[in-house]
């Protein structure tokens, strides 16, 4: 499994122009989806989440932006077992309209 903090690299993009707007081209190499399977296996999951993040150094013709495999977990509050506290029920009828 991946470090908390180790980032996984898979896949490039780039922006193409077109006659209807922009799309984002994005490209993976073999070796990118293996490293995805392997973190989905690592994982047990059946989804993976992808971040495309922009190159801050750009070169002419060649990929302008970079995906990273999205390791974001919520944090286990197993320590909390207390559900929050019910609504109030009361009905306060100085509160009422008429």
């Amino acid at each position: 499994m991946a470090e908390e903090n180790e980032k996984i690299y898979c896949g490039t993009g780039k922006i193409v122009p077109t006659q209807y707007g922009e799309l984002t081209k994005v490209s993976f190499h073999k070796d990118h989806i293996n490293t995805m399977v392997k973190y989905m296996k690592d994982n047990d999951t059946e989804w993976i989440n992808l971040v495309i993040k922009e190159k801050r150094d750009k070169v002419e013709g060649k990929p302008t932006h970079y995906l990273e495999v999205d390791t974001w977990k919520p944090k286990d509050d197993t320590n909390n077992n207390t559900p929050p506290p019910a609504p109030s029920a009361t009905v306060d009828d100085d509160d009422l309209p008429f």
